[in-house]
């Protein structure tokens, strides 16, 4: 499974690399801008979701933003840093308790170890 690495804040997270169709960095998109819960990008009006809140931080000053699309839907989701492309095979990757998630839409997974650190893996259903 191919994973796009990103940091949220503290936290640590990887997207299925497939789901991510753009990067954008603010500071060379000119047609590009944020609007409280929406993003705007090329006359195109993106949901954004918001992982600080999802992981229990403030709100930061993302550096990028990342389009992702999934059956149908797409949405913009800010991120502090992406760093690599990673294969993680599917086996390690340790699924996430139904209970630690008291909402359906769950925004995390699974949990797997990159490098001894621990990095949860985002749920591309419960984000789109």
């Amino acid at each position: 499974m191919k994973l796009l690495m990103v940091s949220v804040g503290e936290g640590r997270y990887a997207v299925p690399a497939d789901i991510v169709t753009q990067i954008l960095d603010p500071a060379l998109e000119g047609d590009f801008r944020v609007e409280r819960s929406e993003a705007v990008y090329r006359g195109v009006r993106f949901p954004v979701l918001d992982l600080h809140a999802a992981a229990g931080e403030r709100p930061g000053v993302a550096t990028v933003y990342l389009v992702i699309e999934a059956a149908r839907n797409r949405a913009v989701v800010p991120v502090d840093g992406a760093d690599s492309i990673r294969d993680v095979p599917s086996t390690a990757i340790a699924p996430l308790p139904s209970f630690i998630f008291s909402r359906p839409d769950r925004e995390f997974r699974g949990v797997f170890s990159d490098g001894g650190e621990p990095r949860l893996l985002l749920d591309q259903d419960g984000l789109l």
